[in-house]
């Protein structure tokens, strides 16, 4: 049985166990999720802060710079314009000191002021007012001699007029739907007032150009420095995308070696920490699931074995349970058997007793045996009938003696099978113990059941040894049984030559009564000791229907505990199958690592 187990582990062994495989997600919803994975990445993350701190900064800086730089050209402008205005006035003051109002005409303020605009600014232009309102001179020659058009230098001309004192100062006005500024110095003596404007676009046009060439200045410095920080952020996150490469085949269960964690668990920085505490982690997986992997193998080998093995073992204890069904059948029939022979034999006793009484009567009456020779000789032929049936029962007794014999020579060979059999279970249960000490954790459940096994072969050994020693006593009082028939059928055969010799006796009585009453003598003497002998047959037929019942007992003993065995045994059965399910499961969940 063991080669048979051990035959049946190796062919399971080797068949390939069945892989399991992981079905893979379809390319399109992968693509999509790496674009998802792209885009929320930590790199266009740091991309992302950097680009909105560098437009903060730079919308700061615009916010902060060019409104001052603007401000600052303006203010620097009107004061030029100002500063203009009250230079050319004072060399008009200093001309009127020298010439008086003589000097206001058009030649001769074209000479003074006729030059007088702003630098760059090609909407500045100078012209003079008398006190009257009229313009004096004017860059367009046409309107000399026209009123003034400027509602603000008419107010300061009415102001004038009414012998107010006017400041000189910078005003803007709206001519003809254009904005412009305007610095008018009034002359000293009040006889003419100078104006000195320009166009509020060409005096602005200096800051928009500051604000476009800030705007295209802050958009090539936002553009370079976000290629730098996209640059900067990919060497800084490209070891850890590496990384995360190395992670997702862990992910799916590939634990093969990467010469890229091998090069990143170079760098002394953070992602060769992460690099060497991955390969750390890979190593021990390895060594986990290799460890597994071996462990599984070993289990699913042991678990087919024993489910062999105990489809084996089921189906010799069906053929045990067989012959223990057919044994205990033979044990009830010998008991029975034996209990009509006991009947038989008693039945032979009292008529031996009967002959007794009737030789006592012979006795008595040996006076009278002419008369009733022929009752003597009826009675004879009763007496040898009844000894032909004693000894047709003696028969019967010595075939059921070795029936007897025959069937405990059965149970003896039963119970060997027994005793190899739990020797068989026992040796399976050792080897079970063994894998499921191997198993560890795994194998718990099947380390009891290993238990229950041993126990249940130990409990078989020790009934077979039971069985064999009732056996043996069996086939010794059998033994005996079948000396003490051989000694009664000779004294029966003995009786029914005496029995014939009486019939002698009686045919020669008419002869001699001499010689009948000394027959009847001997008849009396070969009584005696044939009742003897049927004494201590009794007592054998009785020992020996004893034993029967106690063989019949104990068959149907044996019968229940080869069913109980047969019920166990297809528990272990059972629980071999759901191991080598669990074993099979646990092998193909373990292929799926790669190593």
């Amino acid at each position: 049985m063991k080669e048979r187990s051990k035959k049946s582990g190796t062919g399971t062994a080797s068949t390939p166990a069945k892989t399991t495989k992981v079905p893979k997600a379809p390319k399109s919803s992968r693509q999509s999720r790496q674009k998802q994975a792209g885009i929320h990445s930590l790199k266009y993350s740091v991309v992302l802060l950097v680009l909105i701190a560098i437009v903060v900064s730079v919308i700061s800086l615009m916010l902060i710079i060019v409104p001052t730089a603007s401000n600052a050209l303006t203010t620097m402008t009107e004061s030029y314009l100002r500063d203009v205005c009250d230079t050319s006035g004072r060399t008009i003051d200093d001309s009127l000191i020298r010439n008086g109002n003589i000097i206001l005409n058009y030649d001769y303020l074209g000479n003074i002021v006729g030059d007088v605009r702003i630098n760059n600014l090609e909407s500045s232009y100078a012209y003079v007012v008398d006190a009257e309102g009229t313009m004096v001179y004017h860059p367009t020659r046409s309107k000399a001699g026209e009123p003034v058009e400027n509602e603000v230098i008419k107010d300061v001309i009415a102001r004038l007029a009414n012998g107010e004192e006017v400041e000189n100062e910078l005003v803007t006005y709206d001519y003809h739907g254009a904005t412009k500024y305007a610095a008018y110095y009034v002359a000293a003596n009040k006889a003419a007032v100078l104006v000195v404007t320009a166009d509020q676009r060409d005096i602005l046009g200096a800051r928009n150009e500051i604000y476009s060439r800030s705007a295209i200045a802050a958009v090539i410095i936002l553009i370079v420095l976000c290629l730098g920080a996209f640059i900067l952020a990919s060497r800084m996150f490209h070891p850890l995308l590496d990384i995360t490469k190395v992670i997702n085949r862990f992910s799916s269960l590939d634990f093969s070696e990467s010469h890229t964690t091998a090069r990143l668990s170079k760098r002394s920085d953070e992602t060769g920490q992460m690099a060497r505490a991955t390969a750390e982690l890979r190593d021990k997986l390895v060594t986990i699931v290799s460890q597994i992997k071996n462990q599984s193998q070993l289990l699913y080998n042991a678990s087919t074995e024993l489910d062999n093995n105990a489809i084996y073992t089921t189906s010799t204890v069906g053929t045990v349970e067989n012959a223990v069904q057919e044994i205990a059948t033979g044990a009830t029939n010998q008991a029975s058997e034996t209990q009509r022979a006991t009947d038989d034999i008693l039945d032979m006793g009292n008529m031996i007793q009967h002959t007794n009484t009737q030789v006592e009567s012979l006795s008595k009456t040996a006076n009278l045996m002419r008369q009733s020779s022929e009752e003597a000789a009826s009675t004879l032929r009763e007496l040898d009938s009844i000894n032909r049936q004693a000894i047709s029962s003696i028969d019967i007794i010595y075939e059921q003696t070795n029936t007897t014999n025959a069937s405990a020579l059965k149970i003896k060979e039963a119970t060997n099978l027994i005793s190899s059999i739990a020797e068989e279970t026992n040796l399976l249960s050792l080897n079970a113990s063994i894998e499921a000490a191997r198993a560890g954790e795994a194998g718990r459940g099947f380390a009891v059941v290993a238990s229950q096994i041993q126990k249940l072969a130990d409990q078989s050994n020790e009934s077979a040894m039971q069985i064999d020693n009732i056996i043996h006593a069996l086939l010794e009082d059998s033994q005996k049984a079948v000396h003490t028939m051989d000694e009664v059928k000779e004294i029966m055969n003995r009786q029914s030559m005496n029995v014939q010799k009486t019939g002698l006796v009686f045919q020669q009585v008419r002869d001699g009564i001499g010689h009948s009453i000394s027959g009847v003598g001997e008849i009396a003497n070969k009584t005696t000791q044939l009742d003897q002998a049927r004494s201590g047959v009794v007592d054998v037929v009785q020992n020996l229907t004893a034993i029967a019942q106690q063989n019949a007992a104990s068959t149907e003993e044996t019968s229940a505990s080869v069913i109980e065995v047969s019920n166990v045994i297809q528990e272990i059965t059972e629980n071999a199958n759901r191991l080598k399910e669990i074993a099979s499961i646990l092998e193909n969940n373990v292929n799926e690592f790669k190593l």
